[in-house]
């Protein structure tokens, strides 16, 4: 293995490879690196090349896969109220007003509450212990809220389930960046973030055949509670034996795979697994306010996603469907989304940037959102919900892991970036929460105008990081030799 410079003459391997889900993988960091002037790249010999492949199609059979399984439960556990609210919940418990909307609000109050200090317990504790525990007691919560009785009830179990999960997503971010290398990350966080559009196909069928069980006791939005939570602390219990902390001290890994990608991630200057994140550093981190302007962008695409997962059912409730055609009908935006997060390596690919990417993926977004706000014709109003789905979930494939590689300069600035992305995705939930209010029905013109201003400022947001980076890129490369760690940004 040898690290060289661009420009170089050495020969050097391209990173195209066959992903263990099936079909071509093709590297959007190496892409974007080469485009933007990356410092450096890694060269690697064939039985090097063979090697890195043989070590990723474990990583992805075992960790990723289990990740994005996980995070389908997740998503659906999350979003099973959405449904809930269809057969019964709100008369059963009396809920008046915006009753509802407090409940979905109070979800991301617990949620935030705790999410900043997530990845320094996922440190102390390690990955393998901590994130199962709280899938075993995020899926506990959710079965709990099948046999609530009042609403003061599901907000305490809103809150709850908000604790329970938090940390969970930016976990697994930082434990994919701990695992693989920079140059195949983005496009293992967009298979990652490809569990939330698939979380609400699947949840919207699953979740509209529980509502038809009938028991003299159960109502059918409790089977939607207890089902749902009691498979996710099946799957969760797997985690115990399946996940790892980081690859230096993996049992599924060979010891020359240990010794080769502790050292190839060491010259690519991300091996983060077993160093030590302190206060400062992370206090350091959280100071950049090019981050914060990047996470913005993240904040924006969730707002989109989040108003696609728990209001879609809602939103096609009230075009005249029946409460079992819009269960199922959900399903669609977020099919779209899948699609689009799957096509969203080869839409960086094309643009030639992820900041590019990002901005297409929320202007997608915007036009759906002014579709929705401009007409109560029908058709006009489910494309308009597609194109939302699309434009969310297309800029969850590019713009977390473009977030965590832009920021791998050390360890704390990949947490940090792991974190803040979650937090500012979670912290959206506030804003969909709140604006599609049951007053409004059917247009939701509040929803979607605000909609329309956060997916403009998101793309504003866009364009500024790309400025930004590409001013500190030549202040990098002014440095003298000596000083040059040779780290540039990624945009």
């Amino acid at each position: 293995m040898s690290i060289h410079s661009i420009g170089s003459t050495t020969s050097k391997v391209e990173y195209t490879e066959v992903n263990s889900f099936g079909g071509n993988i093709e590297s959007t960091d190496d892409l974007a690196g080469r485009a933007r002037t990356q410092a450096t790249t890694i060269s690697l010999d064939p039985h090097d090349t063979q090697l890195l492949n043989q070590y990723c199609r474990k990583v992805d059979l075992r960790i990723l896969s289990y990740a994005i399984l996980l995070c389908i439960l997740n998503q659906s556990d999350r979003g099973s109220i959405g449904v809930a609210k269809l057969v019964g919940l709100e008369s059963d418990l009396h809920m008046v007003k915006n009753d509802f909307n407090i409940a979905t609000t109070l979800f991301t109050v617990g949620y935030l509450s705790l999410e900043m200090f997530s990845n320094f317990l996922l440190k102390r504790v390690g990955a393998s212990r901590l994130l199962p525990t709280l899938g075993v007691l995020w899926g506990l919560v959710c079965a709990l809220q099948g046999v609530i009785q009042t609403k003061t009830q599901l907000f305490v179990m809103r809150i709850l389930l908000g604790m329970a999960e938090c940390g969970f997503t930016a976990g697994i971010l930082l434990i994919l960046s701990f695992f693989y290398p920079k140059h195949k990350l983005t496009t293992r966080t967009g298979l990652f973030y490809l569990s939330s559009p698939l979380a609400n196909v699947v949840s919207g069928p699953l979740a509209s055949a529980l509502s038809h069980i009938h028991h003299p006791y159960i109502k059918r939005w409790q089977w939607v509670f207890i089902i749902e939570g009691a498979i996710t602390i099946l799957v969760a219990l797997l985690g115990y034996y399946i996940l790892q902390d980081h690859p230096e001290k993996c049992r599924f890994l060979s010891e020359e795979e240990k010794r080769f990608i502790v050292k190839y991630k060491r010259r690519d200057g991300t091996l983060g697994g077993s160093q030590h994140l302190s206060f400062s550093d992370t206090r350091r981190a959280l100071s950049d306010w090019q981050l914060w302007c990047m996470t913005f962008a993240t904040f924006a695409l969730c707002a989109a996603c989040s108003s696609v997962s728990v209001f879609a059912p809602e939103v096609i409730n009230d075009l005249g469907f029946t409460s079992a055609q819009a269960q199922a009908m959900s399903a669609l935006p977020s099919a779209c989304g899948a699609v689009a997060i799957l096509l969203a390596g080869r839409t960086v690919r094309v643009c030639g940037s992820h900041w590019l990417a990002c901005s297409l993926a929320l202007l997608t977004a915007l036009v759906g959102s002014v579709l929705m706000v401009a007409t109560l014709n029908v058709p006009v109003r489910i494309l308009g919900l597609c194109l939302l789905g699309t434009g969310g979930f297309s800029g969850l494939g590019t713009s977390p892991g473009w977030n965590i590689t832009a920021n791998s300069q050390t360890v704390a600035n990949s947490a940090v970036a792991a974190a803040m992305t979650v937090f500012m995705g979670s912290a959206s939930g506030f804003v969909a929460s709140n604006v599609f209010l049951n007053s409004d029905a059917p247009r939701f013109v509040i929803g979607h105008t605000v909609n329309v201003g956060l997916m403009a400022l998101g793309i504003m947001a866009c364009v500024v990081t790309r400025l930004s980076m590409g001013r500190r890129n030549k202040r990098f490369a002014r440095q003298p030799p000596e000083f040059d760690n040779g780290f540039r940004f990624v945009y």
